[in-house]
């Protein structure tokens, strides 16, 4: 006769609901566990544009698509076979500092340049060459949206618009430069190989490998990784030619967080910030895009790049 106590089936649900939540919390990649639709205007205008509005200090960034493919990653971190494993301010001056005299150039004509200078340099390669370890976020609505709409009346996916509040001004944002240069001077991320090891052992096919072993080394690694490497997160908002303070530009810099492939836990950063990710039906894409051309036409997406195109057209509407 079996006098073990059964739990109720309810409270094994609770149980087992309250454990995956725990894991979906803990592995949340893509911003999940913070996504909201929009799939009506009404939506729209209460959700996003209302406190847009009002004036709050929120940061938005604008991607085309929702793919989990598209995380939210700085540009020196989408390529997770570029056989780097570790990134600290000195790799990231050495990598611009093996691009021919491109280093030097910059230091006589755009300004400083060294592991402990690197703001200046790293936003400049952002805006010109599309590769840093910062990610592009701006203070204006009408110009993420245009970044995510890029002029198109008809969309074939739902577009992505990141929010982000900040819960610590003093500790996460900074408008100072050397601020943004000590941040930069401490970065530390380390590049998980697990996904090329995976691929390498299976390719090689050789005798005698363990795949349990292999496979108990991968726990432990995400184990570490769980426990120790989640991102911390900064905005600076320092803006160092006319394109960024036209576009309201900021960046969000994350450091100290280990990568595994091409993503990252996302808990500790939704702890620090505020962060919702919405992802917008692309049937009211056309109204959003009539409502940028109407209201702010100098964000519009051909403008974005062109400064001096985007002022004509402010004129224009005064005319």
């Amino acid at each position: 006769m079996n006098l073990t106590p059964k739990l109720p089936s309810t409270i094994l649900k609770n149980k087992l609901s309250e454990f995956e939540e725990k894991i979906s919390n803990t592995f949340d990649y893509d911003f999940s566990i913070v996504s909201q639709r929009i799939d009506d205007i009404k939506q729209f205008e209460e959700k996003i544009k209302k406190p847009f509005e009002n004036d709050k200090q929120i940061f938005y960034r604008g991607e085309r698509t929702a793919s989990i493919e598209r995380g939210l990653l700085p540009t020196m971190l989408r390529n997770p076979d570029s056989g780097i494993v570790h990134i600290d301010a000195k790799t990231i001056f050495e990598i611009f500092n093996s691009q021919g005299d491109f280093v030097n150039l910059f230091r006589q004509t755009m300004g400083k340049a060294s592991p402990n200078e690197l703001y200046e340099l790293c936003a400049f390669a952002q805006h010109y060459f599309n590769f840093s370890p910062l990610i592009d976020f701006t203070k204006s609505l009408y110009v993420a949206l245009s970044f995510a709409i890029k002029d198109r009346v008809a969309l074939d996916e739902d577009i992505v618009l990141y929010e982000i509040i900040i819960s610590d001004e003093k500790k996460d944002y900074t408008t100072d430069i050397a601020t943004a240069n000590r941040w930069l001077s401490e970065l530390d991320i380390f590049i998980s190989s697990v996904d090329r090891e995976i691929k390498r052992v299976l390719a090689d096919k050789k005798p005698g490998i363990n795949l349990f072993k292999v496979r108990e080394d991968i726990i432990k690694d995400i184990e570490k990784i769980i426990n120790v490497y989640t991102p911390d997160a900064k905005i600076i908002d320092v803006p160092i030619n006319t394109r960024m303070k036209f576009q309201q530009g900021v960046f969000l810099l994350l450091t100290d967080f280990h990568l595994h492939g091409v993503n990252y836990f996302t808990s500790d950063l939704r702890d620090d910030f505020s962060i919702t990710k919405y992802i917008i039906n692309k049937d009211i894409c056309d109204d959003i895009l009539d409502m940028i051309n109407r209201e702010a036409p100098w964000y519009s997406y051909k403008y974005l790049t062109d400064v001096s195109g985007a002022f004509k057209e402010a004129i224009e509407q005064t005319d």
